[in-house]
């Protein structure tokens, strides 16, 4: 999903008349930084509730914010097309975005034992910011001028 989100975003680019070679791996970057950066902080709560993960399962449980991402993206198509206005492209993004957390909410509720260190964060702390960190990174990775 990740290759087909920055292939969607060269397209709206391209739409938009300002494509340009750059755009594909400054866009895989941004995602892949991203991907990194949350899968380590999620990575550090694991560590702080002294529970064990693998860590390439974490790398897959967050990658499936891509396909709400595509999603996003050719909502973004659509409506630039048919001249629905933004509006209807955040209902779009509300919705994955909202999916997104959820199944990072009932996954990592699932994954994190039910007894953790006494000392660290509470469990259901945790799987709330885990959650809403999909809400988030999906927000700065999806921000684009052209999708006016």
């Amino acid at each position: 999903s990740l290759i087909t989100y920055v292939l969607l975003c060269a397209l709206v680019y391209g739409n938009a008349g300002q494509f340009n070679p750059e755009v594909l791996p400054a866009v895989a970057s941004l995602c892949f930084m991203t991907q990194i950066v949350e899968v380590l902080l999620i990575r550090f709560g694991y560590y702080m509730m002294q529970a064990p993960v693998a860590f390439l399962d974490l790398f897959s449980y967050t990658g499936y914010k891509y396909f709400g991402l595509c999603i996003n993206m050719l909502a973004a198509i659509l409506t630039n097309h048919f001249g629905l206005g933004k509006e209807t492209y955040y209902v779009f993004f509300l919705y994955t975005a909202s999916a997104a957390s959820f199944f990072m909410l009932k996954t990592m509720a699932n994954n994190i034992p039910l007894v953790v260190a006494a000392t660290g964060p509470k469990r259901e702390i945790m799987v709330v910011v885990f959650a809403l960190s999909q809400c988030l990174t999906m927000y700065i990775m999806s921000k684009t001028k052209f999708l006016s």
